[in-house]
C-alpha cells in the first residue's frame, strides 16, 4: 500500500466548482471514483488536494478516473493530477494541518469548519457521503480528533449531536440546509434524487423529535403539508440523521468561536 497526494488544478486557474451545488457533486465524485482510499481532501478555488492510500498499481488509474469524473461535474477544465508521495508519518501529519487551513489561507468567507470543500465534516461524522467516509485512522491510528480543531479555528472540544431543544431553536430553514450540507446535495432540496429523497426524509424525522413545526418545514422544503406527511412515514437513514444533528452542532459551535474572537479582538 502506497500514500500519495493528488493534485488537481483547473486551466488557466477558474474556479472548479463555483456554486455550492457543484462542490458538493465533487464529493460524490470522490466517493464513487476512490471508495474507502480517500484520507484527507481540501477543495479551494482552482484546485483539489486529495491524499490517497492505495496500491501502487491502483494510483494511476484512480488518478484518470478521478480526472474524467471531475471534468464531468466541473465547470472548468482541469489538468491531469500533480502526483507526490507521502514519505512518511511526520509528512502525513504536516498535511493534515495543510488540508484543513487551507480555506483560511484561500481567504474563504464561510467558516473553515463549515465550508464544503474540507474534509473536517468527515473527521467529526458532520457529512455523510457514499464512499467518502476517510481511512485516516487507518493510517494514523494515533491520529486524535481534538487535534485537528485548532487548525479550523476551533476550540478542542467535542462535538456532540445536537440535542432536540437545540433542532427546536435551530427551526425548520436552518435544518433543512444542515440536512442539505450533512448529505452534500441540494443545497435545494427540490430533485427527485436518492440523495434529495433521503435528506427530506431525514428532515422530517429530526424536525419531528425536534418539534418544529410541520408546517414551516413544508415551507422549507418547498412541498405540501400532505407530502411532507407522507414522507414523514418513511424510515429515515440514521446515519444522515447523526450528521445532520452533528452538522448543527458545528455550526453552533463556529458561531461560538467567531463570536469569543470578536470578543477578544475588541
Amino acid at each position: 500500500m502506497m500514500l500519495v497526494q493528488l493534485t488537481f488544478s483547473s486551466v488557466g486557474r477558474l474556479p472548479l466548482a463555483p456554486d455550492e451545488a457543484g462542490r458538493r457533486r465533487v464529493l460524490h465524485a470522490l466517493g464513487r471514483v476512490a471508495p474507502g482510499r480517500v484520507v484527507l481532501f481540501a477543495l479551494v478555488d482552482d484546485h483539489l488536494h486529495i491524499a490517497i492510500y492505495c496500491e501502487e498499481a491502483r494510483i494511476g488509474p484512480i488518478s484518470r478516473s478521478l480526472l474524467l469524473a471531475l471534468r464531468s461535474v466541473c465547470r472548468a477544465d482541469l489538468n491531469p493530477a500533480h502526483r507526490s508521495a507521502i514519505r512518511d508519518r511526520a509528512h502525513l501529519e504536516t498535511l493534515v494541518r495543510y488540508f484543513l487551513t487551507q480555506p483560511a489561507h484561500h481567504g474563504l468567507l464561510e467558516h473553515p469548519a463549515l465550508t464544503t470543500g474540507s474534509c473536517f465534516a468527515e473527521l467529526v461524522g458532520a457529512r455523510v457521503v457514499p464512499g467518502l467516509g476517510l481511512c485516516l485512522s487507518e493510517v494514523m491510528p494515533r491520529f486524535r480528533l481534538r487535534a485537528a480543531f485548532p487548525h479550523v479555528g476551533l476550540p478542542e472540544a467535542p462535538i456532540r449531536p445536537a440535542t432536540d431543544e437545540a433542532v427546536h431553536a435551530a427551526g425548520a430553514a436552518r435544518l433543512v440546509a444542515a440536512v442539505a450540507a450533512a448529505a452534500a446535495c441540494g443545497p435545494v432540496l427540490d430533485g427527485h434524487t436518492s440523495e434529495h429523497v433521503a435528506a427530506r426524509i431525514v428532515a422530517a424525522e429530526v424536525a419531528r423529535a425536534g418539534e418544529v413545526d410541520a408546517a414551516e418545514l413544508a415551507d422549507a422544503l418547498a412541498i405540501t403539508p400532505r407530502a411532507l406527511r407522507r414522507i414523514a412515514e418513511r424510515t429515515a437513514s440514521a446515519p444522515l440523521v447523526r450528521a445532520t444533528r452533528v452538522r448543527l452542532a458545528l455550526e453552533d459551535a463556529a458561531t461560538a468561536a467567531a463570536l469569543a474572537r470578536a470578543g477578544a479582538a475588541r
